[in-house]
């Protein structure tokens, strides 16, 4: 119903509970040394909570094109996030920086069409992460490149375009394709960058 509720285990009974938000709160995550905890929502965005404060968010970061469906935390400041419009995408929380793209579950036979991200977990080294999706197989992704990124050069994170009154509204696929197309590849991902394409020619 879109709220945060804690537990006293050794009370055996309810805690603290957060304010209801708009949308589902789909899946959690502890960073920085334990002392936050973020939650991602149905709405695209992700809300930080301050640990043994979960009445009411301390931070709000938007910028995914569709729900969160899931999140681990890499490190203290870097997580990855489950999206439902078929993309695994890093983030640096401080500064919030979409780092970009680490790869997708995408459909055979020439299908264009990428699989919502289900469920993600890391191993205990924070080298690999496993992913799956509706297409019935588990993904391993190589995200050690991570760690020698300068996280102050990535992007900020994606804004759906602002539209004028009386402009027609897009349809949700073509801001999600806008959305993919302006994200940054990272080496992991099995699709490249546009600007790629073109670094052959100056050589």
């Amino acid at each position: 119903e879109g709220t945060i509720q804690s537990f006293n285990v050794r009370g055996k009974r309810p805690d603290l509970q957060s304010e209801q938000y708009d949308s589902e709160l789909t899946s959690l995550a502890i960073v920085q040394r334990n002392s936050k905890l973020v939650a991602g929502g149905g709405n695209g965005r992700l809300y930080m909570f301050n640990w043994g404060e979960f009445g009411y968010h301390s931070a709000e970061f938007p910028g995914h094109p569709d729900a969160v469906n899931d999140i681990v935390a890499v490190t203290d400041n870097v997580i990855v996030t489950a999206c439902e419009d078929g993309a695994i995408r890093a983030l640096h929380l401080y500064p919030h920086r979409f780092i970009g793209t680490i790869g997708h579950h995408h459909g055979d036979g020439g299908r264009a069409v990428d699989f919502p991200i289900e469920k993600l977990d890391v191993s205990g080294s924070g080298n690999v992460i496993a992913s799956t999706s509706h297409d019935q197989r588990i993904k391993f992704w190589n995200i050690s490149y991570l760690e020698q990124m300068d996280y102050e050069k990535t992007r900020k994170p994606y804004l759906q375009p602002k539209i004028q009154k009386g402009a027609k509204t897009r349809r949700k696929d073509a801001k999600m394709l806008q959305a993919r197309e302006d994200e940054h590849q990272l080496p992991s991902s099995n699709r490249g960058n546009r600007k790629e394409f073109f670094s052959s020619l100056n050589e």
